[in-house]
This record gives structure tokens, sequence and C-alpha cells, in this order.
């Protein structure tokens, strides 16, 4: 059974180069030589941990141009193209009322 939601398996690009942005667009850095072997859900909360942004919420990140969420559980090398613009967004979770 196939799901439209499944991540597909693409080689990892190792090392790699992107900039990211914090999702205001106050903070923008340049990266080289990054382990795209790292996980997503790892890099995004380095880079928001460089940008000096709160480190007590987890962050997501989405590819600026495809306009796509980056799956938190992959190869962060495996989902990018070299070159790539990438937004951290904290991740908000809703509460109980």
């Amino acid at each position: 059974m196939s799901s439209a939601l499944a991540t597909p398996t693409r080689p990892v690009v190792d090392p790699l180069r992107f900039s990211a942005s914090d999702v205001t667009g106050l903070h923008t850095l340049d990266f080289d030589g990054v382990d795209g072997h790292r996980l997503t859900s790892d890099v995004a909360m380095s880079v928001a941990e460089m940008m000096q942004l709160p480190t007590n919420v987890p962050y997501a990140i989405r590819d600026d141009e495809s306009a796509r969420m980056l799956a938190e559980d992959v190869a962060l090398g495996s989902q990018i193209n070299p070159g790539a613009r990438l937004v951290v967004i904290p991740k908000v979770h809703l509460g109980s009322l």
C-alpha cells in the first residue's frame, strides 16, 4: 500500500550548504559543511540556538523554495538541494483548556 505522504528516498547530500532564516526574517545565517546525515529536527534546534532563539520550544524546518515542511525524523541531506533557503519555525502545540 502506497501513501501520498511518504517521504521519497533520495541519496543524502553530504556535506550540506544552505541558508536559514527565522520565521520573522530578522535572523538569516549561511551554513556550509553541515553533516547531511543529521536528522532535520536536530539541525533545526542547532540553527535556532545559533540564531539565539528560545531553546525551550521545538522547531521545524520549511524549504522556502517549495514551501514544504521537512520531515523531522529524516536526514536533512535527503530532503533539500544544495544552496537551499530554509525557514526555522517554532512548533506550536495547543494545550487542553
